[in-house]
């Protein structure tokens, strides 16, 4: 059960792919940023891997 979607605009997505390839940030922002991009299913998602293309070991 997904309790939020995210939808990012294109602008927003640009804002956060950026914060967390150059700067410094503090590292609790970029993991927010990063788990953001990671559950975002807008329009301008890219391909997201899935746990089924990775097996367990």
């Amino acid at each position: 059960m997904k309790k939020y979607i995210v939808t990012l605009t294109k602008d927003e997505r640009k804002m956060l792919d950026e914060l967390t390839s150059k700067g410094r940030h503090k590292s609790q922002k970029i993991l927010v940023a990063l788990a953001l991009l990671a559950c975002e299913e807008g329009e301008f998602q890219k391909k997201r891997s899935t746990n089924k293309e990775y097996p367990a070991y």
